[in-house]
């Protein structure tokens, strides 16, 4: 029991939310297509028939042969009438051969619902008035009082609103003994317990029970479109129209899908559909069900659907002239609308050829401007340049000026103090002391030291960045090392110079104190560091520049 409980819980909850999720428009694009599809499903239904019509060959006992045509009337029922009642005779036959009283029976019940289906009322019933209830098991009872309620029922709904009290009386009662038959947790209890509180106007009693019924139906079976249906009903008597064409397009694609052509669904949705104006849908849908009515070959479909089906036709033919007629105004104003088009393409084409041929002079215009203005940028940047060369001449003169001064003030102060040194030895007759003085070797080399140094520290004052610039003309393996102190070693010293536009060996070695020799090896050994070495290296070290403007 717990377990019925659980289960009826979350088949609701399932239920409510494959319900919440499904749109109207969803359905109803859904159906548009599986009723192009239709005739996949016919096919289908009719290979289900065959294999069953295929055991009759395979048997010649009258008990197999009547369950047989009991199955093939049940599939037929509501696919293709005729067929129906032939296979429904056939099982009355047999069971007339089994004299079988409760098969004959079972026959009869089913016969007098196909009748019903034919529109055959008065014949419907009384074939059930033949049956002897007394006889009939359980089961039998209940097809029984549901056969009477379906004839009453098609009987209703063909009167179409006329002298309908008595029959509804009939079926009512017929209503109540059947549910004191069924059992509560059943399909057909549900159906037949919500049909009646749908009369009597307890809609949510019926909408609670009616959800709860899809616990006991399987989707595309004609169980789930009875359901469906009874749903939609539901909803038109509580005005949801919404939802009532909702339930209706779940009716038809269960019957589709089930292959079933004894159906109303279809065509109380268009009904609906014509109501709301969409009069394309609604001829679809009427004309399917046309279809299906001829398919399944009874009069009572075919009348149902003869009172709505001009109506709904000679709408969409006119709404089809109407379209028309907007597709040919549509077509004059685009025809017109093109033409002004043309015109306005071909006056805006002549305006383009002006105004291409002012952007062109523009143009040309421009270029020259262009050549005018660059000619002008290079004479500001070559004043510029000569400006800086100017002033960076101006600033090596104060350098070397200042350099000058320096070492010239040097020597003099150091000249003065000599000569009062030798003054004081010549007094005092230490002419000894004069020559030693004079011939030390120790006090030339400590001149030499100061001049490398007095040099070097000047030269580096005006060419802060020359150590660097060298290091770019040489290779990264043979470049010189950047020292803290204002000092050059002997090879660089010689470029200094050079740098300096002193190029001659004889002077380079005069004013270094090196031999010839020596100013050739340092001047060869720089040259084949270099990246090239060629007589153009040297060229390249006399135009480093970078002079520092902060000495």
């Amino acid at each position: 029991m717990l377990k019925r409980i659980l289960f009826a819980i979350f088949f609701l909850i399932g239920t409510t939310m494959m319900f919440s999720q499904e749109t109207l428009d969803t359905l109803l694009k859904a159906l548009d297509e599986d009723i192009a599809k239709e005739d996949f499903y016919t096919k289908k239904k009719q290979q289900e028939i065959h294999a069953v019509l295929k055991q009759l060959n395979s048997t010649n006992s009258n008990e197999k042969n009547y369950r047989i045509y009991h199955t093939l009337s049940r599939s037929y029922e509501v696919f293709i009438a005729d067929s129906a009642e032939y296979y429904t005779n056939k099982s009355l036959e047999t069971a007339h051969l089994l004299n079988n009283q409760s098969y004959s029976a079972e026959s009869k019940i089913r016969l007098a619902r196909i009748k019903a289906k034919e529109g055959m009322f008065p014949v419907s019933l009384d074939i059930l008035k033949t049956v002897d209830k007394k006889k009939l098991n359980k089961n039998q009872l209940i097809d029984y009082y549901k056969a009477y309620i379906e004839v009453y029922i098609y009987w209703i709904e063909y009167q179409y609103g006329y002298d309908m009290e008595e029959i509804i009386q009939k079926k009512d009662a017929v209503q109540d003994t059947l549910l004191t038959l069924l059992p509560k947790n059943s399909y057909e209890y549900v159906i037949t317990f919500s049909t009646k509180n749908i009369e009597l106007k307890k809609y949510d009693l019926a909408e609670k029970e009616l959800l709860q019924g899809f616990r006991y139906v399987r989707p595309d079976t004609r169980e789930f479109s009875i359901l469906n249906a009874i749903l939609a009903y539901l909803y038109e008597k509580k005005s949801d129209i919404k939802k009532q064409k909702k339930y209706l397009a779940k009716s038809a694609l269960s019957d589709i899908h089930a292959g079933v052509k004894e159906n109303m669904s279809l065509r109380a949705l268009s009904i609906l559909l014509f109501d709301d104006n969409d009069i394309s849908r609604a001829n679809f849908y009427i004309k399917r069900s046309l279809e299906d009515a001829n398919f399944y070959n009874t009069r009572l479909r075919n009348i149902h659907i003869a009172r709505v089906l001009p109506i709904i036709d000679k709408a969409y033919q006119i709404e089809r002239e109407n379209q028309q007629k907007k597709l040919q105004t549509l077509f004059i104003t685009a025809s017109i609308l093109s033409l002004i088009l043309f015109i306005a393409v071909i006056l805006i084409i002549k305006q383009n050829k002006k105004v291409l041929k002012a952007q062109k002079k523009l143009k040309e215009t421009n270029e020259k401007l262009n050549v005018l203005n660059n000619d002008l940028k290079k004479a500001s940047l070559l004043q510029i340049e000569t400006n800086n060369s100017l002033t960076e001449a101006n600033h090596l003169k104060e350098q070397y000026i200042k350099s000058f001064l320096e070492i010239c003030t040097e020597y003099i102060d150091r000249l003065a103090h000599f000569k009062g040194i030798v003054n004081r030895k010549i007094k005092t007759r230490q002419t000894a002391e004069i020559l030693k003085i004079t011939t030390s070797s120790q006090d030339n080399s400590k001149e030499l030291k100061e001049l490398y140094s007095n040099f070097d520290r000047a030269f580096l004052r005006i060419y802060p960045n020359f150590v660097e610039q060298i290091n770019e003309l040489l290779r990264p393996e043979e470049r010189y090392r950047i020292s803290d102190g204002d000092t050059l070693n002997q090879e660089l010293r010689v470029f200094a110079l050079i740098k300096l536009g002193v190029t001659n060996n004889n002077q380079i070695a005069t004013f270094l104190h090196y031999t010839l020799r020596t100013i050739y090896n340092y001047r060869s050994k720089v040259k084949s560091k270099a990246i090239q070495s060629d007589e153009s290296f040297e060229i390249k070290v006399q135009n480093l520049g970078n002079v520092s403007k902060h000495a």
